[in-house]
């Protein structure tokens, strides 16, 4: 767990979900040479291993909306790439 996620979860919320999710795929304005040419090639293994390193942004939000509408069990809940994928499908 990470410190932010430590520190999210002290503040005592009824329910809360954490996302990790593997490398945003999305359009950028600023320049980032790095991170263009990683998204490339992402791109072209998400293609063959969709849930494996990378999700796309568009997918993340319709997680984030799902798990408000449709709660998981527990207090926390940690959904992961694979998990975002799936949730992100509704």
């Amino acid at each position: 767990q990470g410190e932010v996620e430590n520190l999210v979860q002290a503040v005592g919320f009824d329910r809360c979900t954490i996302l990790r999710p593997a490398v945003l795929l999305c359009k950028r304005r600023e320049s980032r040479p790095a991170e263009w040419v990683a998204q490339q090639f992402l791109g072209v293994v998400a293609r063959v291993f969709p849930t494996a390193y990378s999700v796309p942004v568009e997918t993340v939000a319709r997680a984030m909306v799902a798990s408000v509408l449709q709660p998981g069990e527990g207090k926390v809940e940690v959904l992961e790439n694979s998990a975002i994928h799936e949730l992100g499908k509704a």
